[in-house]
């Protein structure tokens, strides 16, 4: 589905003039429903960890505390506890506070295990790496939408670009955005949306079992030998 499309689809549903195009379309209806599917687009990539837009951010490290330009052009968020020394296979600790990694320099000691910090748009590492060694960490891509060609995008750019995440789910933020800013009752369309997004949300990937009990709920599925948990005679 094509912005052109998940633009027309709203404008059906309201009532307003089907459009023709988009992007370059003077009327001021089509121009505020591009700024609410642009709105709408960035709102869904914030609202939590799409299996589309998950990426991974490999880098070599350099000889030196600041490892300048590892965040990547595209970040929407971090995924927090994602961070490992690939190389050393052991986790960066982090990103500690602006207290702690100040109280660090000034005594000069930092701990034995990898920790980091950000400052600006690039992380700091204490002890220092050695060059070459193998960082990573996930994140949030902030290429919610793509051109005809493929290229990802954080804004409509062209009425042939489709949605990265779920167009339906644009189609319904945009109506609902589109009520509201005329005054009209949107309060039905603002709950739809945000149930639909936490549907779609907790549906987008599998999820691993959890036992509240502490056991492992893993024990019966794992490959070897199996003995069922209890008390037994012998």
């Amino acid at each position: 589905m094509t912005l052109l499309t998940i633009i027309s689809n709203v404008c059906r549903r309201v009532g307003e003039p089907v459009p023709n195009v988009v992007i370059t379309s003077t009327d001021p209806t089509v121009q505020q429903m591009l700024s609410f599917a642009n709105e709408v687009g960035t709102e869904l990539m914030k609202t939590g960890d799409w299996r589309k837009l998950r990426k991974s951010q490999v880098f070599t490290t350099l000889n030196q505390e600041i490892q300048t330009g590892m965040v990547p052009t595209d970040l929407g968020y971090w995924i927090d506890e994602s961070a490992w020394n690939r190389s050393a296979r052991r986790p960066l600790w982090g990103p500690v506070s602006v207290q702690q990694w100040q109280a660090w320099k000034a005594f000069q000691t930092f701990p034995v295990m990898d920790v980091w910090f950000m400052e600006g748009d690039n992380i700091l590492v204490q002890p220092i790496p050695e060059a070459g060694e193998t960082f990573a960490f996930g994140y949030i891509s902030n290429l919610w939408c793509k051109s005809a060609g493929g290229t990802g995008q954080s804004e409509w750019l062209a009425d042939t670009d489709t949605g990265v995440l779920s167009e339906r789910l644009m189609t319904l933020g945009i109506l609902y955005m589109y009520l509201e800013a005329r005054g009209m009752a949107e309060a039905a369309a603002a709950l739809r949306y945000d149930e639909q997004v936490r549907q779609e949300l907790a549906q987008d990937s599998p999820r691993s079992t959890h036992s509240f009990s502490g056991g492992d709920s893993w024990w019966g599925r794992r490959p070897g030998i199996v003995i069922p948990e209890g008390d037994w005679r012998v």
